[in-house]
């Protein structure tokens, strides 16, 4: 009797540890498991979008001290290293007026008095790998604070997706997985009609990398994430025409209403590229080599 009770419960135990291994690999697989933290709800919140764009400041200066020459361009002013071109690339050059060059305000001087590089010799590419990955991490952070944010999304994508930039690799699933989620989310705005480019954005970037990768992607595929970028498109043109009649675009700066002219234009650009290229992809020429 007591052989058979031991038999039954641990028959009952290995079926439970079984049925737990099946469940925890499923939830597993579908990232159900992954800690994503939200402090104070923050995240995709009109807080977050804020603290985006202050994050924008902070990526600037280590990518700043990044630099792209070699170890004879040290600029005298800043300590960075600003290539063969010397310290005309800087925007603290030393033939700009003391007005310009000093920050005038306490917030920039602390900002200054935090990124200043006080070392005369050009950074190490240990160093420079260090400042790649604080950049790469603090876009990661500001595309979670705001997915919606045009520049600092297709910059974390730039990052995913050159090697020569970004610190950690990256497989292509993961890239389009990030530019869907960028595209739905953008696609829940429903006044702002800038999101929308940021969603055409992310379709044209998943077009690109279907173009990298063609023999993966069907031509029905590409053309279905071509709509996409219709979509977006056309979502912004309506999303801007209520702003017009509303007057909401008037209390735009004209820098920002001019950036978002020059976003469109490029954007147009890269759907026409894009069509031409599935119309050769799908020509009986290419096709057959598929």
């Amino acid at each position: 009797m007591k052989l058979r009770n031991i038999t039954i419960t641990s028959l009952l135990a290995l079926s439970g540890v079984t049925l737990w291994s099946f469940a925890a690999t499923k939830l597993a697989d579908g990232g159900n498991f992954n800690y994503r933290p939200n402090p104070l709800g923050l995240k995709m919140s009109p807080y977050g979008q804020v603290i985006a764009l202050a994050v924008q400041g902070e990526i600037d200066s280590d990518w700043h001290g990044v630099g792209i020459g070699g170890a004879d361009h040290v600029c005298t002013t800043c300590g960075h290293d600003h290539g063969a071109s010397g310290s005309d690339q800087c925007p603290v050059s030393a033939g700009e007026s003391k007005t310009v060059a000093e920050p005038d305000t306490f917030i920039a001087k602390l900002e200054k008095a935090a990124s200043e590089r006080t070392n005369g010799r050009p950074a190490t590419p240990g160093h420079k790998f260090y400042l790649r990955r604080q950049v790469e991490d603090r876009l990661r952070m500001a595309w979670e604070l705001d997915p919606s944010n045009y520049a600092n999304y297709n910059s974390y994508h730039l990052f995913l997706t050159e090697p020569a930039v970004g610190t950690r690799p990256v497989i292509t699933e993961k890239v389009i997985e990030l530019a869907k989620l960028t595209i739905s989310y953008c696609f829940r705005e429903e006044s702002d009609p800038r999101p929308a480019l940021t969603a055409a954005s992310a379709a044209g970037n998943i077009l690109e990398l279907m173009f990298l990768h063609q023999h993966d992607y069907s031509i029905d595929q590409m053309r279905d994430q071509l709509k996409v970028v219709d979509y977006a498109i056309a979502r912004h043109n309506e999303l801007k025409e209520r702003w017009v009649a509303s007057g909401d675009l008037e209390r735009l700066s004209a820098a920002r209403i001019e950036e978002i002219e020059t976003r469109l234009k490029f954007l147009l650009l890269v759907r026409e590229t894009s069509e031409k290229t599935i119309r050769r992809l799908s020509s009986p020429e290419i096709s057959s080599k598929f």
